[in-house]
This record gives structure tokens, C-alpha cells and sequence, in this order.
């Protein structure tokens, strides 16, 4: 039996999920993340009973990138996002790794990778979504990553999500106008 491995996002310390078998791991970007005491206490009583921080694979960060296109998650995950999941998907092979989030778009590139999750607060996604960003403008469906962000293309920037609606800057690189996210499978 492989040991267990609880790969952390920002949620399982706000949350503060207990951890009592295996290791626990995060990366450096959610630790930038915890702001509050209450999620500081939480990750400092972790880090003394042995919690890693450490930085993911390239090849894994580009993988998990790669994922999200095929997804229509890469508008949505943040750079932390990209790490915490290369992390989990890095650890994959040698351990039996259970990322802890709650963010939907993390639980769902983490399901197309292969990788078991747990929620710390939310239910949690209840099936694989793949998803498109259409123009509001000219129809156009954009691929993930040819969407623009102030003249850039945009494979892993921060998009804000109310509803359907992406609300960035990310535009369509025919028009200008921006995208909105939709379901297209799942």
C-alpha cells in the first residue's frame, strides 16, 4: 500500500482539516495566500508536525496547463492552482495522493489527471465539466488558451467567475469583446 500524501490548497488551512495519517504537502503560493491568524496558527501547528512546502515539476506544471485547456478550466486557475495540482499530480506516482481543495475548476482538472481530491468546506464537483469561452460579442468560440488578457494570451491567468460570466480582462483576440465560460460537456 502506497503511504498517503494530503496535498494542500488554501482551503484545507482556512478550513482546518485535520490531517491525523500520512504526510502533508503545499506549495509556496498557498502559503503567500493564508492571511488570516486563525489559517496562519493552522499552517504553523502543521509545519511543526512536519508539513512540506515545496515547488512543483516543470513538466507536471505543464501538464496540468495542458489539461486545463482541454478542459476550458486554464481561464479560470490561478498560478497557485497550476502548482497545487502539478504538486498532486508530481506525488501521484509514488504515493497514494489526496488533494484537499475546494475550489470546482482545482476538483475538476484534478479528476481529468487522474487524481483523487477532498473537499474542505463544499461538496465538491459531482462529475468531469468541459467547458468553452464564447465572445459576447461576434459568437466566436475562443480556445482556453488563445483567449487575450490585455494583448497577451492568457493559459493560466486568474479569471473572477459570477455565474457563467468571465469578469477580466480577458478578451476575444477577433473582436475584443469579452468571453463568457459555458458548459459544453459534463
Amino acid at each position: 500500500m502506497k503511504d498517503k500524501v494530503y496535498v494542500i490548497d488554501t482551503s484545507g488551512f482556512i478550513a482546518q482539516v485535520e490531517f491525523r495519517d500520512g504526510t502533508t504537502v503545499t506549495v509556496p503560493a498557498v502559503v503567500d495566500e493564508i492571511m488570516d491568524s486563525t489559517s496562519r496558527l493552522r499552517f504553523d501547528l502543521l509545519k511543526d508536525a512536519g508539513l512540506r512546502v515545496e515547488l512543483p515539476d516543470g513538466a507536471c506544471r505543464e501538464k496540468v496547463r495542458s489539461t486545463a485547456i482541454t478542459t476550458g478550466d486554464a481561464s479560470v486557475l490561478s498560478v497557485t492552482d497550476v502548482d497545487i495540482l502539478a504538486k498532486a499530480l508530481e506525488m501521484k506516482s509514488g504515493y497514494g495522493v489526496i488533494l484537499v481543495t475546494d475550489d470546482y475548476a482545482i476538483q475538476n482538472v484534478a479528476a481529468n489527471l487522474g487524481i483523487e481530491y477532498m473537499t474542505a468546506a463544499t461538496s465538491g464537483i459531482r462529475k468531469k465539466v468541459v467547458w468553452e469561452l464564447k465572445c459576447t460579442g461576434c459568437g466566436n468560440v475562443v480556445e482556453s488558451g488563445k483567449a487575450m488578457k490585455s494583448g497577451k494570451a492568457v493559459v493560466s491567468g486568474k479569471a473572477m467567475v459570477s455565474g457563467n460570466v468571465v469578469e477580466s480582462a480577458i478578451e476575444c483576440p477577433i473582436c475584443g469583446s469579452g468571453v463568457r465560460r459555458r458548459r459544453v460537456k459534463g
